[in-house]
């Protein structure tokens, strides 16, 4: 019989790969506001004037921020999913880039949204992007549960499951923000909203991971 602990030398070091991921994370918060801008060929004489143009951005400042919150939202799950990786294979890293290139996609996408507020189909793209990231959330999950090789023995199968709500959740709420946009492109906005609460309120992933210290004291204290 194999030694759990020689299999989990298998695989590659994980540090690469989550340094990358933050970088493209860091690039793709950046980018965003670089999509606020007001136009270079109006002269502006008066602070008044001013005012009015900024208050004419006001649907780019709306979804520059909801837009960073989705973001910061998405980096927090993959930081929770990937806190149960020990080690990486070729399959893992490019589940990653997958992730990664969507990540890297939604300044484009939001930048689409602020310049075409009354039509659908930017509302749809950027609803499909969010749903891209939900589904390869799901196949990074599958993966590392189906090569425990990889994974931490704190991923247990009641871990899983509220990782798969979670999942399921930030997917259900992008299908709702695609059909909202069929009656109101501003209100499909703030369906994302939802995010920030789902995300700040305390669940069951947060009750997990504080009770992992006592798990480990436990485990620390049988093994003696």
């Amino acid at each position: 019989m194999k030694d759990p602990l020689s299999t989990r030398e298998c695989g590659l070091e994980k540090n690469r790969l989550e340094a990358l991921v933050d970088g493209i994370f860091a690039v793709a918060l950046t980018l965003l506001v670089l999509d606020i801008k007001l136009p270079e060929d109006v002269a502006i004489a008066t602070n008044g004037q001013l005012v009015e143009r900024l208050i004419g951005l006001e649907r780019h400042f709306v979804i520059y921020a909801i837009t960073f919150v989705v973001i910061g939202v998405y980096w927090v799950n993959h930081h929770i999913q990937f806190h149960f990786v020990m080690r990486t294979n070729r399959m893992l890293i490019w589940i990653n880039l997958l992730y990664a290139l969507l990540i890297s996609f939604l300044p484009f996408s939001t930048d689409l949204i602020g310049d075409h507020k009354e039509l659908v189909l930017p509302c749809v793209i950027y609803g499909v992007t969010l749903l891209s990231l939900s589904a390869t959330s799901y196949l990074h999950l599958r993966y590392l549960s189906s090569h425990p090789e990889l994974a931490s023995p704190e991923l247990t199968p009641e871990l899983i499951g509220i990782l798969d709500r979670r999942i399921a959740f930030f997917a259900l709420v992008s299908l709702m923000s695609i059909a909202v946009s069929f009656y109101s492109t501003r209100l499909a906005l703030y369906v994302y909203c939802l995010f920030i609460v789902a995300h700040f309120i305390p669940g069951s992933i947060d009750a997990h991971l504080a009770r992992q210290p006592d798990r480990r004291r436990k485990d620390r204290r049988q093994r003696a």
